[in-house]
């Protein structure tokens, strides 16, 4: 496998459901991926899920362990025998993902070539992205919801005692611990208890399921917006390219060299 998880991980997790083959798991002290089921998400994405989801960018390439798009998938039919990859199955390999580490891998085995501009640029973006850091959330965890203790002032001594909510059941004898004055629970109040509670709870994970959905939602807008600004570089890059190729043509087709005849009236033009 060719991604591994830096030293730089926040351990929040965001990269472990994402895996495809749950090749990433908890170590000590930060995830790892396992090299023996990591397929870089070949066969499934034509990117890498833990990588677009990394909030620290600390999903990266390993230099020293290398592998081909074939190795990739056929470890993926290997893994996954229920499924059918087939000849156009995804991989980054066939996008703009998979070039930068190709052209520094040709780069490495032939001395003296040039990198190429994609590669040249790889380092400058993931530095870039390293600054940024996704605030960790600690949710705040309710107790049970037989739990909780409510106050209660005795209405014959005014002194105020504590008791468990599964005491203010209908009909239940609550007795006070200063003057030993009984009170019998009634079905208002129980009512008003058990629906402030069973409301709250209810709140309480709707908001917390509602807030999770819209940071993934956010996440993934954010790892779209990225990929299209990627692409949308790429492509400027590439007419650039092709730019200094045609001003190189040109210079190349009418420089006036010594030597060079030519037509009368016309010093670009062969004689």
């Amino acid at each position: 496998m060719a991604t591994m998880i830096a030293n730089d991980c926040i351990n929040c997790g965001a990269c472990e459901p994402e895996c495809p083959n749950n090749a990433i798991s908890q170590g000590d002290p930060i995830f790892v991926i396992d090299p023996v089921l990591c397929t870089e998400c070949v066969g499934f994405h034509d990117y890498e899920a833990c990588a677009a989801v990394c909030p620290v960018d600390v999903c990266v390439t390993d230099p020293k362990n290398v592998e081909s798009e074939e190795v990739l998938i056929a470890r993926a039919r290997q893994l996954h025998p229920e499924t059918s990859f087939g000849d156009s199955f995804e991989s980054r390999f066939r996008k703009g993902q998979g070039k930068a580490a190709g052209a520094a891998s040709d780069a490495a085995q032939t001395p003296g070539t040039p990198a190429s501009p994609s590669a040249a640029a790889a380092p400058a973006q993931s530095g870039a992205v390293g600054g940024f850091a996704e605030a960790d959330v600690n949710y705040v965890e309710l107790p049970p919801i037989d739990g909780w203790n409510i106050p209660l002032r005795c209405y014959k001594c005014n002194g105020v005692h504590e008791q468990n909510v599964k005491n203010f059941t209908i009909g239940n004898v609550i007795f006070c611990p200063h003057c030993h004055k009984s009170t019998v629970v009634r079905d208002n109040l129980n009512y008003h208890i058990r629906t402030l509670l069973n409301d709250s709870y209810s709140k309480w994970a709707n908001e917390q399921r509602e807030f999770v959905e819209r940071r993934e939602r956010e996440l993934a807008q954010f790892v779209e917006r990225r990929a299209k600004d990627a692409a949308a570089f790429e492509a400027h890059q590439q007419r650039e390219r092709e730019r200094i190729s045609e001003q190189l043509d040109t210079i190349g087709d009418t420089y006036d060299a010594a030597g060079k005849p030519y037509k009368k009236g016309s010093r670009f033009s062969w004689g």
